[in-house]
């Protein structure tokens, strides 16, 4: 038996490993958005004063490696991640004028590249779609 071989096993195992993790996900690409919708018309106010809720447009949406990112038109940076069938889950929060800001989004990423998301917030709401 020669211990050389075992070692050239475990190494070539380590990179098989090494390499399976760097493999790309079949979502990963960058989309661009194409349909922006509001969910909510219009929201209440602190205080009690209602408003209409502004059209909002979302920056691209990046995947990589089941990570997720876009940029909110505020400014808002919303991350999270997308399961193995393409689900999507993300948040964002930061500091807001009266309270913190959050947002959720979840959505569904499929084959053909498409992605298509609710994007909800305290006051407003949002159904936004990507194409890859």
């Amino acid at each position: 038996m020669r211990v050389a071989g075992i070692g050239s096993i475990v190494v070539l195992a380590a990179l098989t490993g090494a390499a399976a993790a760097q493999t790309p996900s079949p979502f990963d690409g960058t989309y661009r958005v194409v349909s922006s919708a509001k969910v909510t018309e219009t929201y209440t106010a602190k205080g009690g004063q209602s408003g209409p809720c502004p059209d909002r447009t979302p920056g691209p949406l990046t995947i990589a490696q089941g990570q997720a990112r876009y940029l909110s038109e505020t400014g808002l940076q919303v991350a999270g991640t997308v399961g193995p069938q393409g689900q999507l889950t993300m948040r964002a929060q930061a500091p807001g004028a009266s309270r913190t800001v959050e947002v959720e989004v979840n959505g569904q990423v499929n084959a053909a590249g498409t992605a298509r998301a609710r994007q909800l917030g305290f006051s407003c709401s949002y159904d936004f779609v990507w194409q890859k």
